[in-house]
């Protein structure tokens, strides 16, 4: 084989190595000869080595991507199971009883599901990359394993309709973690931008669904506490910012679906009983009937929404597979021309090598005598790949974008609560109030929050 020396390419990035690395390491071996060593390993080696690389590392996408339709179908069995847990609750044991029983099957078959999912992720060989997707799976299981305690709490009627929201929500906010950490670890940018609209729907789903278990609570009162309207408002504005970005990321089909749920019937019956609840005034009584109403409401644009989020997981699958069939194609067309360049016959080599002759294409590094076409065709092949490379890696950056920002506030979060013992409604309140006063991004406020926690930590 065709031995070349190819001195260093400016627009080769730092992911060029990562696809090598991996793909020479453990993920996909390259060699027939396990005896191979580096300085026998050429440049078309280490070509085909980094096509192999993205070939396996779009099929480790897929895996992920399949946990994740097995998440967001988790999430929204256990919203269910949540909102008739609650009017079971607030109705002392009168309402939706048989409902309840009959979604805590469905929510079990959504959990062995997911269990089977995650068998697929091997973790007994993790990577750097996935350590938090790996510690997300172990809260959501850990809280899994405690499922079937909170469910014998709500049938007995020994828990309370805000205290069963809280912990439903912290198992359904440790699956959507998941998702996030999926999209977080994913390298190709077309599907990392699939993955942050995926996130950032379901996301707003469930803020959705904490709208209608508030909402449900105080229309059951006939009454809403100044700290309920609150958290209302609170959960209606992060809903706002999720399909925001939502839309940014997602393609052209599921912004229109999204924009026919938010023209319909429901979803105008919504914010009317919204702005009830908002005129509201201490002293005020509402009919508890109404919390029937609200309820139904709330339940249709929420399942209206799950048909969003099923088109959406199948659109990412299908672009997980399209991805993997065409690198295939690649790396066998890749190859193909490789073995052709191989086996072309070199010209003879120059009487006047053995003199110290100067090669024209020296900047190729090609060893005299070698064909100096086959050199520039191998030299042009490493150029696109490192050109195709940095175009994926600034398209990633992009992408990737909205994981990051997310990642910030969540932490500008942590650090309020943590300061001064408020709720994280109350911290998100806080950020988005400091950003509209000071006319900034809610990034850049959980931002100066950080670097003031760092300097006075570091005091």
């Amino acid at each position: 084989m065709l031995t070349l020396t190819i001195q260093s390419i400016e627009t080769t990035p730092a992911r060029f190595n990562t696809y090598l690395i991996k793909s020479i390491i453990a993920l996909c071996p390259l060699f027939d000869d396990p005896v191979m060593t580096q300085a026998q390993a050429t440049s078309e080696d280490f070509l085909l080595a980094a096509k192999k690389g993205e070939l396996c590392a779009l099929r480790q996408l897929l895996i992920s991507c399949g946990l994740v339709t097995r998440v967001t179908e988790l999430i929204h069995e256990l919203q269910r199971e949540r909102g008739l847990s609650n009017i079971y609750l607030v109705s002392d044991g009168q309402r939706f009883s048989q409902q309840r029983l009959d979604e805590l099957t469905a929510t079990d078959e959504a959990v062995d599901n997911f269990r089977t999912s995650i068998s697929a992720l091997n973790p007994g060989e993790p990577s750097a990359a996935s350590v938090r997707l790996f510690s997300s799976i172990a809260f959501v299981l850990h809280h899994l394993e405690s499922l079937s305690v909170l469910r014998e709490q709500v049938t007995s009627k020994q828990i309370s309709a805000t205290e069963n929201t809280q912990v439903y929500g912290r198992l359904i906010a440790g699956l959507l973690a998941v998702v996030f950490e999926a999209a977080d670890i994913s390298d190709d940018p077309d599907i990392t931008r699939a993955l942050v609209a995926m996130f950032n729907f379901v996301q707003g789903k469930e803020y959705a669904g904490q709208e209608r278990a508030a909402g449900l609570i105080g229309y059951t009162a006939g009454t809403f506490s100044s700290k309920l309207q609150e958290q209302l408002h609170a959960v209606q504005e992060a809903q706002r910012r999720c399909f925001d970005v939502f839309n940014q990321f997602a393609r052209t089909l599921p912004q229109a679906q999204w924009r026919q749920l938010e023209s319909d019937e429901a979803t105008h019956e919504l914010a009317r009983l919204r702005l009830m609840i908002d005129r509201f005034r201490s002293g005020d009584s509402l009919p508890t009937a109404i919390s029937e109403v609200w309820y139904e409401i709330a339940t249709r644009r929420i399942d209206a929404m799950q048909v969003i989020e099923k088109d959406l997981a199948s659109e990412l699958l299908k672009l997980c597979e399209d991805k993997i069939e065409r690198a295939e194609e690649d790396l066998r067309l890749h190859d193909e021309h490789l073995k052709l360049l191989a086996a072309a016959d070199a010209p003879p080599a120059s009487p006047l090598a053995a003199f110290g002759e100067v090669n024209s294409d020296s900047g190729l590094g090609v060893t005299p005598g070698v064909n100096a076409k086959i050199a520039r065709s191998i030299s042009e092949l490493v150029q696109d790949q490192a050109e195709r490379l940095q175009r994926i890696s600034s398209e990633l950056a992009e992408a990737r974008q909205a994981l990051d920002e997310r990642k910030l506030i969540d932490k500008a979060k942590g650090l309020l609560i943590q300061s001064k013992g408020i709720t994280e409604e109350e911290a998100y309140r806080q950020l988005r109030q400091a950003a509209m006063d000071n006319n900034k991004r809610m990034v850049e406020v959980a931002m100066n929050v950080i670097s003031v926690a760092g300097m006075l930590k570091g005091q």
